[in-house]
């Protein structure tokens, strides 16, 4: 079964996710659904495709991950010029078979698309529940600081350092 998510809907239908933007931060509340949406690929392998709407910024901390439309084995869409729901719907109305489609939203008019072509659906509160229900014992908290802080360092700031090292080779400390 492919898992086609209406993401917005799903952030703004789940408090832990929302409270986020209660800080003013979507990058990160975008960030803490597609990392644990990662961690429930990484035990079930299901086909999860998440759609926004609009442009992913280049101000966004996972802008060039999102470029190459996947995050983690999931496949991101922004929908640029359309709506997510008419993306949504195209999707559903292109897919050889839409009864294998679980389209995981509140939105109605995406709703009746998808139960009208026989596909799937979940509410996003049943879905997160789903989701979270094996990592309940680890506490998943929002991502609180960026990826970037686990990627290691660049190479612009490998050559910093190794620069500024250098500089204090050799000199003793008083």
């Amino acid at each position: 079964m492919k898992v086609i998510i209406d993401g917005y809907n799903l952030i703004f239908s789940v408090p832990t996710l929302e409270n986020i933007l209660d800080r003013g931060n979507m990058a990160q509340a975008r960030e803490s659904l597609l990392l644990l949406l990662a961690r429930h690929k990484a035990t079930s392998n299901q086909d999860i495709t998440v759609v926004f709407d609009g442009r992913a910024r280049e101000s966004d901390p996972l802008a060039a991950r999102f470029a190459s439309g996947e995050f983690e084995g999931i496949r991101v869409i922004f929908s640029k010029s359309i709506t997510a729901d008419e993306e949504i719907k195209d999707i559903i109305n292109a897919s050889p078979n839409p009864r294998e489609l679980c389209i995981v939203t509140s939105d109605k008019g995406i709703l009746s698309s998808a139960r009208a072509a026989g596909c799937h659906t979940t509410h996003p509160e049943t879905f997160y529940k789903k989701i979270t229900k094996p990592f309940k014992k680890e506490k998943i908290a929002p991502a609180k600081e960026p990826m970037s802080k686990y990627k290691g360092l660049t190479t612009e700031e490998v050559e910093y350092w190794l620069e500024y090292f250098k500089g204090l080779r050799g000199k003793k400390e008083p």
